[in-house]
């Protein structure tokens, strides 16, 4: 509870920040133009408001007036009714201690139960209370218990004490008991009742807040004229212009304008959010991510104002868009790309225009990058973003009639733009990549290149690993598209998965090339311990060679907790004492993810086909779907999100590439016969 508290408190002041440096950027754009004007001044030109905007002094009597009609909240705090409770108890338990001494009579005890309750009892309830027998002092005891604590869960604040001794009298009057017994168990309750609600400022507060959001701005609209040309300026008009923050000199901030900003700032990041938390939940999930899509947005935007002065089709809004596609989402980056056109539009004076040509290269930067497969197609997707803003710049100078060559000029600004997008994307990808730890499709594919220093390690050092690693990548690549996972990452990552193997290649099945195993020298646990350490070796390889953390969840994870029933069972041959088989299983954890999973399946279902002699299509379709069976039972798929219709179709991937692939292969008896045993029984 604690951490995903902490977690959400993380999104919330990364949602605050997002919202405020947006609300500054916008701000400083919109800052409207100031007047030297004193009452008598004759104006020289219509002064009009630049935009729609809000009087703030009636805006705030108003919101004022909101709060103010607000009640206060309060809260019931629990902890009070016990406390009261407690106090019940212990004068009773004070009661039975005295009563229980004998040597004194009736009034000898009232006076020491006097002296014991430091309550302001009557004294009929002292006399009353020694008086009584054993089996009446606890019935009254729970009565007035339950009494105090329906009457003080009911909410008792600090002014309606009284009201709460009216319902425990009310309450006790329908209690079948005598009239002595009742006033005592209502002078008990009486001095245990406390107040139990609190007054609770946050929640006030809130409510309050609410209350001024929800009220109606009073609003001057756009274009209205202020003050006409050629009039006199009154006190009256001066005023209007010092609240709208249109004198120079005012120096404070323009509060209409600011909360102007606000409210669209809120509307924009409320977009994304929802379509972040209802579309892409993963997304929602991982503040790594959110932190890096506020940090282009904003970054993107910083750029647009400074290059707007050059000209407004300049802004490369698509760098932005195209940076987003590829580390984090297409679809994010399409919503990025509205909400990032909207604000330069709000910047640029409301001219929308502007925002349409910038939201529309974005989107045509976004498609561009959905298919990305190296740096140079961001260069390709640089023209063709200047084509698309070149054609949307001049169809919209031809369609206001403006001359030619104006458009013409304006349309060679959105090619120069696209450009200037490419560039941006290319130079900053490396860093965004290295700083966040992400591994975009452009990564996984120069990681894929055989020409990589690791996999030409291990092609030269460990060939059979390598070989094996080929064939699990096309395994895991056909599955993964079929059940709609990445291909690509699930590929470059059963490249990787055994790298460490290139510590002891020669322990290894697949790169022993003559009869001589080294296992054959070794006890078991011996054994087990270097199969297993291949993790271990493989992702201190790993950090040694800089792969990415993807990639390293693969090394990590395409074992999970197995078993080696080899050496197990080696193990326990010729032995009556079971060894530990903990000590015969690997570290895990199991695989997190669907890709993980599918390797770990494909590095199964290729080891084993490949000892098949003799394979056919339905003994390999078999022997697949018997290791996805073994698997699951083991529960080495529980924390992959793999549905029982995926590994169907898995199973199917992986039966048409092998089937493909293997011929006749040298077959390892033991563990054919025990799946296909196992088939046998489960026809």
């Amino acid at each position: 509870m604690t951490l995903l508290y902490n977690k959400l408190i993380r999104k919330m002041a990364l949602g605050l920040f997002f919202f405020l440096a947006l609300t500054a950027l916008v701000y400083a754009s919109i800052l409207p133009q100031k007047y030297d004007l004193k009452v008598g001044d004759v104006a020289q030109e219509d002064i009009r408001a630049r935009k729609d905007a809000i009087n703030t002094v009636a805006t705030r009597k108003l919101q004022q007036a909101a709060a103010d009609s607000v009640s206060k909240k309060y809260i019931l705090d629990h902890n009070i009714t016990r406390e009261s409770k407690d106090e019940i108890t212990q004068i009773f338990d004070s009661i039975r201690q005295v009563r229980s001494r004998d040597y004194l009579d009736e009034q000898g005890k009232a006076n020491a139960l006097k002296r014991m309750i430091d309550k302001n009892l009557s004294e009929e309830t002292y006399v009353q209370a020694v008086k009584m027998d054993n089996s009446s002092l606890r019935e009254l005891e729970t009565i007035t218990k339950a009494i105090l604590e329906k009457v003080m869960e009911g909410g008792v604040k600090e002014d309606s004490i009284d009201r709460a001794k009216a319902y425990i009298i009310e309450e006790f009057r329908n209690i079948k008991l005598p009239q002595e017994v009742k006033n005592m168990g209502e002078d008990i309750a009486f001095s245990a009742i406390k107040y139990n609600m609190v007054y609770d400022r946050e929640a006030t507060e809130k409510e309050q807040q609410e209350a001024m959001n929800a009220v109606e701005p009073v609003k001057i609209a756009r274009n209205q004229i202020l003050i006409e040309k050629g009039t006199t300026v009154t006190a009256e008009q001066r005023e209007l212009l010092k609240e709208l923050g249109l004198l120079v000199q005012d120096r404070r901030v323009n509060l209409s304008l600011l909360a102007g900003a606000m409210l669209m700032v809120a509307i924009l990041e409320g977009i994304l959010a929802v379509a972040i938390y209802f579309f892409h939940r993963g997304l929602y999930e991982n503040e790594l991510y959110l932190s890096l899509l506020a940090l282009i947005i904003l970054s993107t935007l910083v750029i647009s104002i400074g290059i707007k002065a050059i000209s407004n089709f300049l802004i490369p809004l698509a760098a932005g868009s195209m940076l987003i596609s590829i580390l984090i989402n297409p679809f994010i980056a399409i919503i990025s790309s509205f909400i990032m056109s909207i604000a330069v539009g709000i910047m640029l004076g409301n001219d929308f225009i502007f925002s349409v040509v910038a939201f529309l290269g974005a989107v045509a930067g976004v498609f561009c990058t959905v298919k990305v497969s190296q740096r140079v197609d961001l260069t390709k997707s640089g023209g063709i973003i200047g084509l698309v803003n070149f054609a949307l710049i001049m169809g919209i100078g031809l369609l206001n009639n403006n001359p030619l060559w104006t458009t013409l000029r304006q349309s060679s600004w959105g090619i120069i733009s696209g450009i200037l997008s490419s560039v941006l994307t290319i130079g900053t990808l490396p860093f965004l990549e290295s700083a966040f730890g992400i591994t975009t499709s452009i990564k996984l594919l120069e990681l894929s290149n055989p020409n990589q220093a690791l996999l030409r390690k291990l092609m030269i050092d460990a060939p059979g690993t390598y070989h094996h690693s080929i064939i699990v990548g096309n395994l895991a690549e056909a599955a993964a598209e079929a059940v709609g996972a990445d291909p690509l990452l699930a590929r470059v990552g059963a490249n990787y998965h055994d790298i460490g193997k290139l510590k002891r290649p020669y322990f290894f099945i697949e790169n022993q090339f003559t009869s001589d195993n080294p296992h054959d020298k070794l006890n078991p646990t011996l054994s087990a311990l270097i199969i297993t350490s291949h993790v271990k070796d493989g992702l201190e390889i790993a950090r040694e060679y800089r792969l990415p953390a993807s990639i390293r969840d693969f090394i990590a994870q395409h074992h999970g907790t197995t078993l080696l029933s080899f050496f197990y069972n080696k193990a326990t041959t010729g032995t009556d004492k079971k060894p530990d088989e903990a000590s015969f299983r690997y570290e895990g954890p199991k695989p997190q993810t669907r890709e993980v999973a599918i390797v770990m399946l494909a590095d199964s279902a290729e080891a084993a086909v490949r000892s098949m002699s003799s394979p056919t299509s339905g003994k390999i379709d078999g022997l697949i779907r018997q290791i996805i069976k073994d698997k699951l039972a083991d529960g080495q798929l529980d924390e992959s999100d793999l549905t029982l219709k995926e590994l169907d179709k898995i199973a199917g991937a992986f039966s048409r590439v092998l089937t493909g692939i293997f011929h006749t292969r040298i077959e390892y008896p033991d563990r054919l016969k025990e799946l296909e045993g196992k088939q046998a029984k489960n026809a």
